[in-house]
């Protein structure tokens, strides 16, 4: 399963903002399997982007790229990881969590899109991976340049034009042609309605067979490589159609036009992007006289006018309640950041209780371990586990076994032949009448294993790589004898009589042991 992403907004689910507001909201992350990532960001980004193609003149094959683009908002933070180094970390399978806050400038021009560039805002979260391309995922976002038609006492005026035209007929003009159109104000807010007085006066001998009330959206574009150029476009937002004027007579229409939600007017021109509206009122008479055209600027805001002490309280409640939820929304971060900070408090005291634990059980094994090396010690009656018989009557043996003769029948395998391979070996005997006494120790080092062996026999060479810790299973019965050793590579000794019988008796090997020559041996 890939990586999954899903980005929202504390109490915002549509993501539409005024400029000058706080965005906040929560990263959720899931994955599956370890991944090797060097870090994750999330980046609040906002921008205008222009583009359109220019044909060459006079030949079309001669085109030119016209563009410009402009950043407005660009917010990076590091949620995991670092941009100060480039080394990597593993980021381990589980559901993660990130929030990010970011309070939006107060000159950021509204969201658009239109045919040759837009105006885009979009929160970005990347996971930068070693070795690989980034995976982004992307959320897009509403901002709205705040537009109070309260604060100018200019929307509040009436909104006016008069036109007047005369036709001619026969090479004689007619009558003129009155045209008046009104509206209680000239500045308007999305979801409300544009009422509206169309008076036409028709006193020329020309019907007049359609009339047309339209509001249109005018979008300018500026572009500024590899030149300074332009480019509009103009779309119909709402239009409102009339009957027929006769001629010498007049007609009184009223309607309204209706708002949708709309970019509100571009009053700061710091934008390549200017969007602008007008209303438009078309005059349609008969046979081939030209049309009559009025237009006529309007200013659509994003707070609309209240007028009377019903429309203040209105205004000053939806004030409140923009308060409370900007508190709410303050306190539900301040909240959810403090529960995020126990939680992370109550898993690293989960994790100290974890690792008490395992050094107590550590040690509980560990003291086991001694208890029962200590039994086995007091059980045998060797050199076992590091414990040194200190008796002086201890006596060191070491033998060799014969090298077979070509004598030797090859038929029948004999005790030499089926044995291993000789290699010097140590036998501790003792008196049985005067047991050897032992005190537990730890194993001796090297040299301090050299330094017994030249206390204890004047014969060292066998002695070169033989530990202490090793012990000889030794069976007076027994012509081979062997070492039993914690280490079988190194510390595996034989050891085997020169003569055909091993000796009955300790005062056979007395002499040996007691400074006397030593039985020539030799290593196998």
């Amino acid at each position: 399963m890939p990586i999954e992403c899903l980005i929202s907004f504390d109490n915002n689910p549509q993501g539409v903002y005024y400029a000058g507001q706080e965005l906040s909201g929560v990263v959720d992350l899931s994955v599956d399997a370890t991944k090797r990532i060097k870090g994750i960001h999330v980046t609040v980004s906002g921008y205008a982007k222009i583009r359109w193609i220019k044909k060459g003149y006079p030949r079309d094959s001669e085109r030119a790229m016209c563009r410009a683009y402009r950043s407005y908002l660009s917010s990076r933070s590091y949620v995991l990881g670092s941009c100060a180094n480039n080394s990597s970390i593993d980021w381990p399978a589980g559901e993660y969590s990130y929030t990010f806050h970011v309070i939006l400038p107060d000159n950021l021009p509204t969201s658009f899109d239109g045919k040759y560039g837009q105006i885009h805002y979009e929160i970005i979260t990347t996971i930068e991976r070693a070795a690989r391309h980034p995976k982004v995922f992307k959320l897009p976002f509403t901002v709205i340049q705040p537009l109070d038609l309260n604060a100018d006492a200019i929307y509040r005026v009436p909104l006016e034009i008069l036109d007047r035209k005369r036709f001619w007929s026969f090479c004689c003009p007619t009558g003129p042609l009155t045209v008046k159109f009104s509206t209680p104000y000239c500045g308007y807010a999305p979801g409300q309605k544009i009422h509206f007085v169309l008076y036409i006066n028709n006193e020329s001998s020309i019907d007049i067979i359609e009339c047309e009330v339209k509001l249109k959206q005018e979008v300018s574009y500026e572009s500024h490589d590899p030149q300074h150029e332009y480019r509009y476009d103009k779309h119909l937002i709402a239009r409102k159609q009339f009957g027929n004027v006769l001629r010498w007579s007049r007609k009184v229409y009223r309607g309204y036009l209706d708002l949708p939600s709309i970019p509100p007017t571009s009053v700061k021109p710091t934008c390549p992007i200017s969007v602008n509206y007008s209303i438009k009122i078309i005059v349609n008479p008969t046979e081939f006289h030209w049309k009559l055209k009025l237009k006529i600027p309007l200013t659509i805001g994003s707070i609309p006018i209240m007028d009377g002490p019903e429309a203040l309280l209105r205004f000053n409640r939806q004030q409140q309640q923009h308060q409370v939820v900007s508190q709410n929304l303050q306190m539900s971060t301040q909240q959810r950041q403090r529960d995020r900070d126990r939680d992370r408090d109550m898993n690293v005291d989960r994790e100290r209780d974890r690792d008490r634990d395992r050094d107590r059980i550590s040690a509980s094994v560990q003291q086991r371990r001694i208890s029962s090396i200590n039994n086995n010690n007091n059980n045998h009656g060797r050199l076992v586990g590091g414990l040194l018989p200190t008796n002086s009557n201890m006596n060191m043996i070491t033998n060799v076994s014969p090298t077979p003769t070509s004598s030797t029948p090859s038929s029948t395998p004999t005790t030499a032949a089926l044995r291993p391979t000789a290699m010097p070996a140590i036998l501790v005997t003792s008196d049985s009448d005067n047991p050897p006494d032992y005190i537990p120790m730890m194993p001796p080092s090297y040299e301090d294993a050299m330094a017994l062996s030249e206390k204890f026999s004047d014969d060292t060479e066998f002695l070169t790589n033989v530990s202490m810790s090793s012990i000889l299973s030794a069976q007076a019965d027994v012509t081979t004898k062997t070492l039993y050793d914690e280490s079988s590579s190194r510390l595996r000794l034989t050891l085997s009589c020169q003569d055909s019988a091993a000796p009955e008796t300790d005062e056979d090997l007395a002499p040996n042991t007691r400074g006397g020559e030593p039985p020539s041996c030799e290593k196998k």
